[in-house]
């Protein structure tokens, strides 16, 4: 969900006044969805479920968040933000490990990267994070690279995380 509206989102300079009035029950209704998702967990994130971890859709739906705080801070809060990058930098299930190499006190140190049989760490690399192997178990392992579904670092990935903290850096001024 946050994918499709973050694209509207971005939009919105280019639209007149009554495109964003209308956008407007659609921020409402992507703010409840947030909001249910705290029921769901007590990180206020959409976690994965599945065969890859989820700092990449943690971090897409907090830049989506970023760009409705600014629009619509009477709906968002700066909060909504931030958890995210909570979330990457330790506050998630199965540990307080950073997601971020080189980020944290404690972070990931092998990633699976561009030299994949050397263990390479690269250093403010985003890794996919936490997996769900059903039907209750969390794993997410520190001295192996070649599950990318938890280790993988992407230039993608980071570029978003470095847009992710900047975001919030601005925030917390």
């Amino acid at each position: 969900m946050s994918r499709s509206i973050k694209v509207v989102l971005k939009a919105v300079p280019y639209m007149d006044g009554e495109f964003k009035t209308k956008l407007r029950d659609y921020v409402i209704k992507y703010k409840n969805y947030l909001t249910e998702l705290e029921k769901k967990n007590p990180y206020g994130m959409p976690i994965a479920t599945g065969g890859w971890g989820g700092s990449g859709n943690v971090v897409a739906t907090a830049i989506t968040n970023y760009f409705a705080y600014k629009l619509y801070p009477d709906i968002m809060t700066k909060e909504d933000v931030i958890k995210g990058a909570n979330y990457i930098f330790g506050c998630h299930p199965y540990s307080n490990l950073s997601f971020v190499s080189a980020v944290g006190t404690k972070s990931k140190k092998v990633a699976y990267g561009n030299n994949r049989a050397d263990f390479t760490t690269i250093a403010g690399g985003i890794v996919p994070g936490v997996m769900l192997l059903k039907p209750d178990f969390l794993e997410n392992k520190d001295d192996w690279p070649f599950l990318w579904g938890e280790n993988e670092v992407t230039i993608g990935g980071s570029a978003d995380y470095i847009f992710l903290a900047n975001a919030v850096r601005e925030l917390l001024k």
